[in-house]
Parts: C-alpha cells; sequence; structure tokens
C-alpha cells in the first residue's frame, strides 16, 4: 500500500496552488520557488495556510517529500486540482517567464500496458489557461502568439509531469497516483494482478505524458 499526505501549517480545503510572485511580471527567478517543500516558503493558499508540499510514504515509512512543482503534477494527474499557476519560459523572450494561470479541462485519462514487467503508462491531460503576467505587449493577444505560448506550455508541462513521474517510480519507488488500480483492470481475478506484483513491476515503470493546453487570453491585459 502506498499514501501520501499533504504538508499544511493548518488544514486546508483549498484545491489551488499559487507558487509564483504574483506582482512582478519580470521577476525570473520565479523558477526557484519550485523547489521548494513545505515550511520553506512565503506561499500561502487562498485561507492562509501553507499549501506546498507533499509528505510519500510506502506502507507506514516516510520515503520521501514532493517540491511544490512536483506536488502540482502529483495533484493535477489526481484530478484533485481546480486550477494552478505556473511560470514558463517566455517563447518570444529566452531572458524572461511567462505565468500562466492553469486550469484543467477535464479528468486525467491514463491507460496502462502491463503485457510485461515494465507497464507502460500514458497520461494524457486537457487545460485551458490565460496569461496572468506579462509585458505590456499587445502581440500577446493574437491567436498565432496564443498558440505559441500553448505549445510552450505543452512542453513544459510533459517535462515537469514526466520528471514527477520518473521520480515516484525510480527514487521514490511508491505508486503514489494509485495508478494500480488502473493496471488491476488488465487481469482477470485479483490473484492474476496480486500474481503480477505491481508494487515491485512500478518501479520499472515507462511514463508517456501528452498535455494539451489551450491558451485563450490574457488575464490582465485586453485589446481596446
Amino acid at each position: 500500500m502506498q499514501f501520501s499526505g499533504g504538508i499544511n501549517k493548518d488544514n486546508s480545503n483549498t484545491n489551488s496552488l499559487e507558487t509564483s510572485d504574483f506582482g512582478d511580471n519580470t521577476n525570473n527567478n520565479s523558477q526557484k520557488d519550485y523547489n521548494i517543500k513545505a515550511n520553506d516558503s512565503s506561499v500561502e493558499g487562498e485561507n492562509k495556510v501553507e499549501n506546498i508540499g507533499v509528505a510519500v510514504f510506502k506502507y507506514d515509512k516516510l520515503v520521501g517529500e514532493l517540491t511544490a512543482l512536483e506536488t502540482m503534477a502529483f495533484l493535477s494527474i489526481r484530478n484533485k486540482v481546480d486550477r494552478f499557476l505556473v511560470s514558463i519560459p517566455d517563447p518570444l523572450d529566452d531572458n524572461k517567464y511567462l505565468d500562466i494561470y492553469i486550469t484543467p479541462k477535464n479528468s486525467t485519462n491514463v491507460q496502462i500496458d502491463t503485457s510485461n514487467s515494465s507497464p507502460y503508462i500514458k497520461i494524457n491531460c486537457n487545460f485551458t489557461a490565460q496569461i496572468y503576467s506579462m509585458t505590456d505587449n499587445s502581440e500577446y493577444l493574437s491567436s498565432e502568439i496564443l498558440d505559441i505560448i500553448s505549445n510552450s506550455c505543452n512542453k513544459y508541462l510533459e517535462s515537469m509531469f514526466l520528471d514527477y513521474l520518473y521520480k515516484s517510480s525510480k527514487n521514490l519507488k511508491s505508486d503514489i497516483n494509485g495508478f494500480g488500480i488502473f493496471a488491476s483492470k488488465n487481469f482477470l481475478t485479483t490473484n492474476d494482478f496480486e500474481n503480477y506484483d505491481w508494487p515491485e513491476c512500478y518501479k520499472n515503470a515507462f511514463f508517456d505524458v501528452n498535455i494539451d493546453t489551450s491558451v485563450k487570453s490574457a488575464m490582465l491585459i485586453s485589446e481596446t
């Protein structure tokens, strides 16, 4: 049995994750927040409690902790987050980042091939998004530029998800996302699934992540 626990200063019901310096759209160091863990951050949830970090357990043993960025991936795959904010490299300026507010469009689709002892896990996620902060440049509002930003966002999130997933299997060796539930559907009986030894096989898992993000508009800037 594998499970996880959130790390908060107080109990929280908020399902949003905000990890960027919202007020500074020229902040090139915003990515630094994504490597922090619980109790290391000044970021707070909507009801004034810290909302970053997940403790990872395998059986009753603590095996590790997720950073803010890994927590976003974890909650997204489990369909447990309403929205989250990420800073992606600006595709039009290598020296800047864009804060993108992302909202899941539908539930994550998970498909698992258990034909051998190295399960192949394919994940598809669809998001809608808005630019949260940016420079005063109207070209970001064109459909062509929004498509470029959408593609950049897709690549960023795919890399983020893959890094997290391989950490869970190779480093933590714990199926904290509960993929075993999907894998069990490939077996006729409970005994067949138990004989497959999912916890052991998960350590050898391969992942394929496909992200489809549609950046619709900017939240703070509109054409006049």
